[in-house]
């Protein structure tokens, strides 16, 4: 699934309750990581729950995973962002914009915004 695709499915989401369940639905194609893989990625603190991250421009690569279902799916958008963004549209990119536009921000709780924060802080 690409961006553009996300953007679409959560257009036809009416409330809360059916961006919720798109965001679990989404989590299940974010790729697990090995718990080798969680030993060398590093985990970002301040979240609500247990969430690793790590981003590369070049070559471009993105390892992210969380033990909370809604973060998964939060982190699933992330990485299909970030996979498809140009450098130039990276130093642009605001993730909290983002997640406005899905209309996904105001149900999050301050610290899964934190955890957000600290993430758009890794990827400039």
């Amino acid at each position: 699934m690409n961006l553009a695709e996300i953007y679409e499915k959560f257009a036809l989401c009416k409330s809360w309750e059916e961006r919720y369940r798109l965001l679990i639905q989404l989590s299940r194609q974010l790729p697990k990581l090995s718990e080798t893989e969680l030993q060398n990625v590093p985990e970002i603190h301040g979240c609500e729950s247990r969430l690793w991250f790590v981003f590369e421009k070049s070559p471009r690569k993105v390892l992210a995973y969380s033990d909370a279902r809604l973060m998964q799916g939060i982190l699933m958008i992330v990485q299909t962002a970030l996979l498809e963004k140009s450098d130039a549209e990276l130093a642009e990119f605001n993730l909290q914009q983002l997640f406005d536009d899905l209309k996904i921000t105001p149900h999050l709780t301050s610290t899964r915004l934190n955890g957000l924060q600290q993430i758009q802080g890794l990827i400039k």
